[in-house]
């Protein structure tokens, strides 16, 4: 589209009767609150308070919430007749973008809706199939009956298993359960694969393995803690309401970012105190692996921590917690031969070589001082009082190829000390899902499928928070994992070590 961009030089305000929807950004999972007014074009509200929706008179101050940028206006098409849209963020919000707070996505979520005349006009309006190399427009009726055509025929002749299905995963239920429902119910096939994974495996295999729910930190968190340490992502660029309102406007803290580049919240962190590692992509899991070793060495470690939430050898080899009998993932945690118990984990990573500080340097790209200062800056008490660390990481880290060492890792990392800087007593942590299997009544005689439950630490039965401990996939690195708290941990019998 080679349109020539026109700025609008005024924008209209909704009427006291425009229609209110409320909604929140889809740019990334912050999930900023906003309001969208729509209303009949020919038509718009007054500056005095009683003619407009926003019910205040004008001219209103930036980022107040009622203050619609040109960004923020557009149109829409409602019930086929041509209609003002203008999103604005919550100028009543109290929670996440307070006070009407956005980032530069979301002030522009109004631009994002089909407008015939403006730039989101050659949207598809209808299926498009290839014939002769060209996309060429069809009805819904032939592109749904070419899809049943081709699918009975694949079905019949090769099974389910070759059916498969890349699909979109993100935003609301609505978008994804007709989609799920017809690859999982209606055609049953296990070819199946979300838009930024090869199957539908954990995002975080790692943090997930060692009983630490991935989104179990409040923004309120990062606004406590004394240092946050960000790998893989500047939440300045990519989630800017949680950096400017919850890490920067809560307690002083300091931030480490560990990225390949230097960017601006790389700057910001450095400048008031903080640190910026600059790493060699696809080495993060050495850099956590040194930064532990370190800790270890130093004595920073959590150890009442530890010995309450840390599975021993007694605990791992009784099967409980995320053995082979309540998990999906037996492949990697083998009941009985995968295990290890932090002495254990303590005594491999003290001897590995790739953990060695002056190794990781050579590895990572980082000066050992700085390693070393990271270290020190997330564990080291300080005046007897241990530091409330937060750790964030984003795709970057958790979608690379060894997306299981780095979370898992970083994990590790976190179970030196209490998660978040808070009691692990109020850490929301829920165990892993538990499976049976079951006969399918729509599918005699076809193979029996799963059937999950999950369970919380507030269940009668007491279960574990979390797996055993465990080594991971590659066998490399041992899984630390949570276990019950010494109040309700099972206990070894008389006469048998829990150690």
């Amino acid at each position: 589209m080679n349109e020539q961009y026109v700025p609008q030089d005024q924008v209209p305000l909704p009427p006291a009767d425009a229609k209110v929807y409320t909604t929140a950004c889809d740019y990334c999972i912050v999930a900023c609150g906003y309001k969208a007014y729509v209303w009949p074009e020919g038509k718009q509200g007054g500056p005095k308070a009683a003619e407009n929706a926003f019910g205040i008179d004008y001219p209103a101050p930036a980022l107040s919430g009622r203050w619609p940028s040109p960004n923020q206006h557009s149109f829409c098409m409602v019930d086929g007749k041509k209609h003002h849209l203008a999103v604005v963020p919550d100028g009543d919000a109290t929670v996440v973008n307070r006070g009407g707070n956005h980032s530069i996505r979301g002030g522009c979520i109004a631009q994002k809706a089909y407008h015939p005349d403006g730039p989101t006009k050659d949207r598809l309006k209808q299926p498009l199939l290839r014939v002769g190399g060209e996309l060429v427009p069809v009805s819904w009726d032939l592109a749904l009956d070419i899809m049943a055509d081709v699918s009975r025929y694949v079905i019949g002749k090769f099974g389910e298993a070759a059916w498969g299905m890349k699909t979109f995963s993100y935003q609301f239920f609505e978008n994804t359960y007709a989609i799920s429902k017809l690859a999982f119910e209606s055609i049953q096939t296990p070819a199946y694969a979300p838009h930024d994974k090869p199957g539908p495996g954990n995002d975080t295999a790692g943090v997930d393995d060692a009983g630490i729910v991935t989104f179990s930190a409040s923004y309120r968190d990062y606004s406590l803690a004394d240092v946050i340490f960000i790998s893989g992502t500047d939440p300045f660029e990519t989630k800017t309401v949680l950096f400017t309102d919850w890490m920067l406007k809560g307690h002083p803290n300091k931030i480490i970012m560990v990225l390949p580049r230097k960017t601006t919240g790389a700057a910001y962190a450095e400048k008031i105190g903080g640190l910026f590692l600059q790493i060699i992509p696809g080495t993060d899991t050495i850099l956590h692996l040194a930064m532990i070793r370190l800790i270890l060495e130093k004595g920073w470690q959590d150890r009442e921590f530890i010995e309450k939430w840390i599975a021993n050898r007694w605990e791992i080899d009784s099967g409980f917690g995320r053995g082979t009998r309540n998990t999906p993932w037996q492949w990697r945690t083998t009941w009985g031969k995968l295990g290890a118990s932090y002495e254990e984990y303590r005594e491999w990573i003290l001897s590995y070589e790739l953990a060695e500080l002056s190794k990781a340097a050579e590895m990572t790209g980082i000066p050992a001082e700085k390693i070393e200062a990271a270290a020190e800056m997330i564990a080291k008490p300080v005046e007897g009082k241990r530091p409330k660390t937060s750790f964030v990481f984003e795709v970057e880290l958790s979608s690379h190829r060894i997306l299981a060492g780095n979370s898992r890792s970083l994990g590790h990392r976190r179970l030196r000390r209490t998660p978040d800087g808070r009691s692990a007593a109020k850490q929301q942590v829920v165990k892993p899902v538990q499976c049976s299997f079951r006969p399918s009544p729509s599918r005699p005689g076809q193979p029996s499928r799963p059937s999950c439950r999950w369970f919380s630490r507030r269940n009668s039965c007491r279960p574990r928070l979390g797996p055993s401990s465990l080594f991971g996939a590659n066998r490399e690195e041992p899984v630390l994992g949570f276990s019950p708290s010494n109040n309700s941990r099972p206990r070894p019998p008389q006469g048998v070590s829990g150690k």
